[in-house]
C-alpha cells in the first residue's frame, strides 16, 4: 500500500500568477579506492563530445558524464532530495544499520552524509567512476565496481540505497534480485527515481513544445540503448517478484520551475530548474548522439528552445519522482 508523505501522489500543485521572464533562471549558475588493486585504466576517463565519461566498463554504455559540471549537478540533485524528504536521507522505517550499500554513489555525498548521521554503520559506496573525495568519515569506503555483474560481498547488508539509477541499469530484475540476496533478513532496500516523460496536470504542456519533444526523445533514446528512463514503473512488481514485502511507495513532484504558488514547491521548482537546465547538455548528449544519431551541433540548436520552455512559468510541468522501499522477510 502506498505511504502518504508531505508531497503525496494526490498533491495538486497550484500555479502562481503568470510572470514568465525568458531571462529568469531562478538562481545563478551554481578518488576513491576499491577492494581490489585498480588498473590504471580504471582511474582514467574518456572524452566524448567535449565531456568526460568513465573508462572502466565503458561497454556498459552509461549515458551520464563524470566531469566537474556533472558532479556539481549530482550534488545539487542530492540537495533537492533533502528538500523533498524534509532533510531525511531515506523514508523507510529501517532501524538497524551495521552495513549499508549505496549503489551508484556518484560523488559519494549521500554515503558521506549517512555515515556522519550513523557512525555505527559501515557504509560502502559503489560506482563506475572514481570521482569520490579522498578524505571521508572513517566508516565510509568507496569501491569502483559494476553492480550489473555478480556481487561478491562477503557480508550482507542491512540497508541498500538505490537513487536516480534509471537509464543506468540494463537488467533491473537481476539488480533487485541481488539486492534481495545480499540483504540480511529484515533488511530494507529503498529505490528513488525520476520517471520520463515530463508531465503537467492542466494542459499547459503542449505535445509540440520543445520541452515535451525533448522529454519524449530522451525516453525514446534510452529505450533504444536498453536503458529506459521509465524503469521506475516496474520496481514494485520486480520487488514483489524477488520476495520483498512491506512495500511502501510514494510519488513526489518536482516542478520544472518556480511556477507553483506554494512557497515550498516554488523553492523546489527553482532548484529543479537550476539542476536540469544547467545540466541539460550532459543529460542529453550521450542519449541523443548514441541513441538517436544526432550530431552535437543539432542537439545544441534544439536545446536552446528546450531551455526557454524549462524557464517558462506558463508551462506548469513537473517530474514524477517515485520513492519505494521494501523489506526482506525475517
Amino acid at each position: 500500500m502506498a505511504q502518504s508523505h508531505d508531497n503525496p501522489p494526490s498533491t495538486i500543485l497550484e500555479a502562481e500568477e503568470e510572470d514568465y521572464n525568458d531571462s529568469d533562471s531562478g538562481f545563478g549558475s551554481v578518488t576513491g579506492s576499491s577492494t581490489a588493486s585498480l588498473a590504471s585504466s580504471i582511474l582514467k576517463h574518456r572524452e566524448e563530445n567535449g565531456r568526460t565519461y568513465h573508462a572502466y566498463k565503458e561497454e556498459r554504455n552509461y549515458v551520464l558524464p563524470n566531469d566537474e559540471l556533472e558532479n556539481d549537478r549530482l550534488d545539487l540533485q542530492n540537495h533537492i532530495f533533502l528538500l523533498t524528504l524534509q532533510n531525511k536521507l531515506f523514508t523507510c522505517p529501517a532501524k538497524k544499520f551495521n552495513r549499508v550499500l549505496d549503489i551508484g554513489t556518484g560523488t559519494g555525498i549521500w554515503a558521506i552524509d549517512f555515515a556522519d548521521e550513523h557512525p555505527e554503520a559501515e557504509v560502502i559506496g559503489v560506482d563506475l567512476s572514481p570521482i569520490q573525495p579522498l578524505f571521508v568519515p572513517s566508516n565510509v569506503k568507496f569501491q569502483i565496481d559494476d553492480v550489473e555483474e555478480e556481487w561478491t560481498y562477503s557480508s550482507k547488508f542491512d540497508f541498500i540505497n538505490v537513487r536516480m539509477m534509471t537509464g543506468s541499469i540494463s537488467d533491473w530484475p537481476k539488480l533487485i534480485q541481488q539486492c534481495f540476496q545480499h540483504l540480511n533478513p529484515g533488511g530494507y532496500v529503498e529505490i528513488s527515481d525520476i520517471i520520463f516523460p515530463i508531465t503537467a496536470d492542466d494542459g499547459t504542456l503542449s505535445k509540440e513544445s520543445a520541452l515535451a519533444r525533448w522529454s519524449d526523445l530522451m525516453l525514446k533514446a534510452s529505450q533504444s540503448l536498453n536503458r529506459s528512463l521509465e524503469s521506475a514503473k516496474t520496481y514494485r512488481g520486480l520487488l514483489e517478484g524477488a520476495g520483498f514485502t512491506e512495500l511502501e511507495e510514494t510519488e513526489y513532484k518536482w516542478p520544472q520551475n518556480r511556477w507553483p504558488r506554494e512557497k515550498r514547491f516554488k523553492e523546489l521548482g527553482m532548484w529543479t530548474l537550476e539542476n536540469i537546465s544547467t545540466g541539460l547538455e550532459g543529460l542529453s548528449l550521450a542519449l541523443f548522439t548514441r541513441g538517436l544519431q544526432w550530431s552535437k551541433e543539432e542537439l545544441e540548436v534544439f536545446l536552446v528552445d528546450v531551455r526557454k520552455d524549462m524557464k517558462n512559468t506558463r508551462i506548469h510541468s513537473y517530474w514524477p519522482i517515485h520513492v519505494i522501499s521494501a523489506r526482506k522477510p525475517l
